[in-house]
């Protein structure tokens, strides 16, 4: 045995006998947390796949807490670094946690209901479980219940060799990771203290949750080779092809025999005459050319549903407003998408959409607060619940949040606003006091 640089330990393959060798060889982490389960993990998808790396290990699982949000930035960085993804959901189950790990596309769709439906603040249920389990593997610590809905993908999650085995689910090793390095857990402590709203005094640390070698597993389930070999053959089973960057647009009603690019132009010069009376030559040469560019790119689809949604507020009286680069667009004017004439303003289309650009436009429109609601009934309606998804965002922090957040879990207050003598709505360094 060595030590690196950093003064790490570090095992050579010749220095462990040849009846461990294999354990090690085997055993990948299943169970990982990123900073994708918001107040929870520390480490990114992109440090955990290093920390995989550096280890040699072939694979890596991430189940993030109720959460599917750092799948793709997951996906991308395993495939740089040669490493495969193992695309996972922890949920809570019984009060307990229940990892889910997808053997197939399908099953990542599964995954993403399930995900859903916790947003939604949905019982997580066996009738729920049963509803979603196709493709799915499960890793529990309390697996009886769930017999009957997995079967043979069922696995008993072994994290402590003193746990006792039922017969009826073979073992798996597992280790829940939720930041790099041991002295890290006084660090997830701050940020549980963050998430529960507490002070870290009232937070005891939770250590154990580091990213452990494979000599570390092997030594702690020395006795459970099965359990560790387990992880490999999980591995092969959630071996599958996640596509990424495939453009995948919807369908739309369309006139029979008439396409997409059909319907698309039949619209634009039909709306083009309404605006204009006649359409000249400047208007037939734009248009064509917005036309072939984003019929060459597949986007019709986008025009032809947006200019549906906004028929609908527009016949049912909910006020809107188009802005944003789309308004460059004279198919989207023709179309009634936007308000702004790019011909008299003199707007260049490819300000909205570069042929050098990929990625679908975005076409940015402002509802009425207090009647999108019907809007977005209208279209879960018309294209089905299925086919519909509500856009998220993602916090993050920034120093300034971080700094409030940690100053606060740990007991301090900003100084008083002098003129109110209010708490000040945020911290400013060197003027922390105690309570």
């Amino acid at each position: 045995m060595t030590f690196t640089s950093d003064n790490q330990l570090a095992c050579k393959t010749e220095d462990i006998p040849p009846n461990r060798l294999q354990f090690i060889l085997m055993v990948l982490h299943l169970t990982c947390h990123s900073s994708y389960s918001l107040q929870e993990g520390l480490a990114t998808p992109v440090e955990l796949i290093q920390a995989a790396q550096s280890y040699g290990m072939s694979a890596l699982g991430l189940t993030d807490h109720n959460l599917l949000t750092g799948s793709i930035e997951f996906v991308t960085a395993c495939r740089d670094a040669g490493i495969q993804p193992i695309l996972g959901l922890e949920i809570d189950f019984e009060e307990r946690p229940l990892q889910l790990l997808a053997t197939s596309f399908e099953g990542w769709s599964n995954l993403c209901r399930l995900s859903s439906a916790i947003a939604l603040n949905t019982p997580c249920s066996l009738e729920l479980l049963a509803s979603h389990s196709k493709d799915l593997i499960a890793l529990s610590g309390n697996p009886k219940p769930l017999i009957d809905i997995f079967g043979d993908r069922l696995y008993f999650a072994l994290s402590d060799p003193a746990q006792v085995i039922p017969r009826f689910a073979n073992p798996v090793a597992v280790h829940p990771i939720y930041y790099l390095h041991p002295e890290q857990a006084v660090l997830q402590r701050t940020l549980t203290a963050i998430r529960l709203n507490q002070t870290v005094e009232k937070i005891p640390v939770h250590s154990g949750m580091h990213f452990p070698s494979p000599q570390e597993m092997e030594h702690r389930f020395v006795n459970f080779p099965e359990a560790l070999s387990a992880t490999h053959e999980i591995a092969e089973r959630c071996r599958f092809d996640f596509p990424l960057n495939v453009p995948r647009m919807p369908t739309v009603s369309l006139p029979k025999g008439v396409t997409a690019a059909e319907h698309l132009r039949e619209k634009a010069f039909s709306g083009a005459r309404a605006l204009y009376g006649e359409v000249t030559p400047i208007i037939q040469e734009r248009l064509n050319h917005e036309l072939d560019t984003i019929a060459r790119m597949g986007f019709e689809p986008i025009f032809l549903i947006v200019e549906d949604i906004l028929n609908f507020a527009r016949e049912t009286g909910v006020p809107f407003s188009s802005r944003g680069s789309a308004a460059s667009s004279l198919v989207a004017h023709c179309l009634g998408i936007t308000s702004p004439d790019p011909l008299r303003l003199n707007l260049y289309f490819e300000r909205f959409l570069n042929p050098a650009r990929t990625t679908p436009p975005d076409i940015d429109t402002d509802l009425c607060s207090r009647r999108r609601d019907s809007v977005i009934e209208h279209v879960f309606d018309a294209y089905g619940a299925e086919r519909v998804a509500m856009v998220g965002t993602i916090n993050r922090y920034r120093p300034r949040s971080a700094l409030a957040d940690v100053a606060k879990a740990h007991g301090l207050l900003p100084e008083p606003n002098p003129r109110t003598g209010e708490p000040a709505s945020a911290f400013v360094v060197g003027t922390f006091r105690g309570n």
